[in-house]
């Protein structure tokens, strides 16, 4: 490789070093000039963010390498569904990126060719650069460096280093202007060394008010309800939000797409029992690169491994049909394995207490001497099972090696002979019969043909056309009107607020915008979503604001209730807590108390949730706060009053602290940079009016 040309290689890697942040758009940027294209007017834009367009050209070429990059990471090509994807996913970045750029003008940051110059030709060159010129023992030749920078041939290559330099000199300045407030404190370190190095325990007593105060002593008025409404607005305040009614066509395949790849399959099984060599066909046709390979019993799906362990040695079988397409299958060898591997179905009753406990038993014992007395055990199980995963299979579970079942039902699976039911066995799940089906140790060298099953563009054209008559229909006839003449489904999605995700549907910037500046009860035109086209409607508007109360009087009024009875429990509370003192042994002395839970916490650091409590803040807190022994005074948790007695909490560790320091502050500095970057471009994207015409160009 040219020494330039690797040097242009190997500069984006050292980029990430000087600016992980902003990785993505250095990487997109390198092939998609954003930055410097005109703005005007164009027959192949596909899109445009706050008056930047991107054009169809650019986009593409983007989409096609990441697309190449998908097929040389998983050796396939990319189907439908995850061209979309990475569709997707190219839009979002080359959107972000020309919100960056247009950031970077807005704020007239800009880097001087003095700068350049600076970088390039100073004591201290890139270190991409510069680590072309070093020889085996790590010394930088700064001889041939020079040589390299004014010799005429290489003026191209060191182009396009100055474009890139400056690229990332100027996002160095931004990320300078983002981050040149953000400080860590010394009391950010310390607790953050706390949080994952010291280990407590305590004994605790929980007030639970919803055990110790019925409601029926609780009375609430409208006053009440309204009082707490006013005092707590903060809590009810709203981003702007919307909803969506949907009907969707899917671009799965169809039965005649199917129909088309088996007859397909079919041609090429009747080569293969012509004499056709099974290899040479699997190389040009099949979409999965051909691979010879041991298999064992549950490395291959249910459908194939009955098929092939049902084979010969030499023969192929096939069309198999699965999730995944069809396949033509060969076996080209066989082997004895080192692990045994058993085939066996259940039938499963469900643990239950109490006096149901004996029936269940009875029950199994019952279904045990129907089997043995000829019973068929795949009808027992559709009839009685209650693993509802393969009841409708017989309870067939197919093949396992030891490990793959709790150890009780994999003891009586493996110590019975094929053809043997067993139990009634228990495990934690319940009570099981158990049929041994089979029972191998083999294993086969295979070879796959497969054929994905993809909507053909036929599908895909009736798909949208479906969406545009129904679209039409729904303007003249109303949106419900036409799903219910045309039997489509109506869907709607939760309500969403503007940027980022759509619940159902991910993240789209089309249907984003068409939700946020559509009027109540408008129809869009068909939208390109994940896995299909859809016809949306705006189908309820909300604007920023504080909710009403009329749509929040449910949660007020619960937060009422429970202000209610914790002041009621809080006498109560203090009246205990009055008959400790610090020498009093906490849990002893909480067992006259009824409907208290008084337990230990068990060990747990502050990011944990202690045994009993969960991730209670309140609680956590408050034993940090404590010494080993103390007592602490009544405190609210989220799951009512705590009066807590710390047992044992480990010492600071001065000496680790400073060890640690430098990396808990690059830690926390990370975090918070990450953090401060995602909300800033949050930010800049809710505000930017990015317009989608992808529909233009795909589908």
């Amino acid at each position: 490789m040219p020494l330039m040309t690797q040097i242009r290689n190997n500069l984006s890697k050292a980029f990430a070093i000087f600016a992980v942040f902003f990785i993505v758009y250095i990487v997109l940027d390198w092939g998609m000039d954003i930055g410097d294209r005109q703005r005007g007017g164009g027959g192949d834009v596909i899109g445009a963010v706050d008056g930047t367009e991107i054009s169809y050209r650019e986009f593409s070429e983007l989409l096609r390498a990441q697309s190449e990059a998908y097929r040389q990471q998983t050796g396939n090509d990319p189907d439908d569904q995850t061209e979309q994807q990475i569709r997707s996913q190219v839009w979002n970045s080359v959107t972000q990126q020309a919100l960056i750029e247009l950031e970077l003008e807005r704020l007239g940051i800009t880097v001087t060719d003095d700068e350049i110059r600076d970088i390039l030709l100073g004591s201290n060159p890139p270190e991409a650069i510069a680590n072309q010129f070093k020889d085996s023992l790590g010394v930088f030749n700064r001889a041939a460096y020079d040589r390299a920078v004014a010799d005429p041939q290489n003026s191209q290559a060191w182009i396009q280093v100055e474009r890139d330099l400056r690229r990332q000199r100027r996002i160095e300045k931004l990320q300078s202007i983002l981050f040149a407030s953000m400080r860590i404190t010394d009391g950010e370190l310390r607790q953050r060394f706390i949080d994952q190095n010291v280990t407590m325990e305590a004994d605790y007593v929980l007030f639970d008010p919803n055990r110790l105060v019925p409601d029926s002593m609780i009375v609430v008025a409208d006053s009440d309800i309204e009082r707490h409404y006013n005092t707590s607005q903060d809590e009810f305040k709203v981003r702007a939000a919307r909803k969506l009614k949907y009907v969707l066509f899917n671009l799965a395949p169809t039965g005649e797409d199917s129909a088309i790849v088996l007859a397909e399959m079919d041609r090429l099984t009747d080569q293969l029992n012509n004499g056709m060599d099974f290899m040479e066909l699997a190389r040009s046709y099949s979409e999965i690169p051909p691979e010879e390979k041991w298999v064992k019993h549950g490395e291959l799906t249910r459908q194939r491994e009955t098929a092939v362990f049902s084979a010969r040695k030499g023969a192929f079988v096939g069309p198999v049909a699965d999730v995944d397409g069809y396949h033509l299958i060969k076996v080209l060898d066989e082997r004895r394995g080192e692990g045994e591997f058993v085939r066996a179905s259940h039938i499963l009753l469900n643990a239950v207490s109490g006096p149901d406990s004996v029936a269940q038993i009875e029950k199994a014992r019952s279904l045990l001497q129907q089997v043995r007395g000829g019973a068929d055990f795949a009808a027992l199980a559709l009839e009685h099972s209650q693993d509802v995963s393969n009841k409708a299979q017989g309870g067939e579970l197919g093949w396992t090696g030891r490990g793959g079942w709790v150890a009780p039902f994999e003891r009586a699976a493996f110590g019975a002979r094929v053809g043997d039911v067993v139990g009634p066995v228990r495990t934690q799940f319940g009570w099981h019969l158990i049929k041994v089906t089979g029972r191998d140790s083999r294993e086969l060298k295979v070879v796959q043909l497969s054929m994905k099953v993809n909507a053909s563009p036929r599908s895909i054209d009736l798909a949208y056309a479906r969406a545009d008559d129904f679209a039409v229909l729904a303007e003249d006839e109303g949106f419900e009107k036409s799903a219910e003449l045309s039997a489509y489904e109506v869907r709607e999605t939760p309500e969403f607020t503007k940027g980022g995700f759509i619940p159902g549907l991910g993240v789209n910037d089309a249907v984003m915008n068409f939700a946020f500046t559509g009027k109540l009860d408008e129809n869009s035109t068909p939208m390109t979503v994940a896995g299909g086209v859809a016809v949306f409607k705006v189908s309820a508007i909300r604007e920023e604001g504080v909710r009403p109360l009329e749509d929040v009087k449910g949660i007020v009024r619960s937060q009422v209730v429970r202000k209610k009875k914790m002041d009621q429990l809080r006498e109560r509370v203090n009246t205990f807590h009055a008959t400790l003192t610090p020498s009093t042994d906490l849990l002893p002395a909480a067992q006259s108390l009824q409907n208290v839970n008084a337990q230990k916490s068990g060990p747990f650091k502050a990011g944990e949730a202690p045994l009993g409590v969960g991730r209670d803040y309140a609680f956590i807190g408050t034993a940090l706060a404590l010494n080993p022994g103390d007592l602490s005074k009544p405190f609210e948790g989220a799951r009512g009053y705590y009066i807590v007695k710390l047992n044992s909490k480990t010492p600071f560790d001065s000496l680790k602290f400073s060890n640690d320091r430098n990396t808990l502050r690059d830690q926390l500095l990370q975090e918070k940079q990450n953090r401060l970057f995602s909300e800033w471009l949050t930010a800049l994207r809710d505000k930017a009016e990015i317009q989608d015409y992808r529909d233009r160009f795909f589908r």
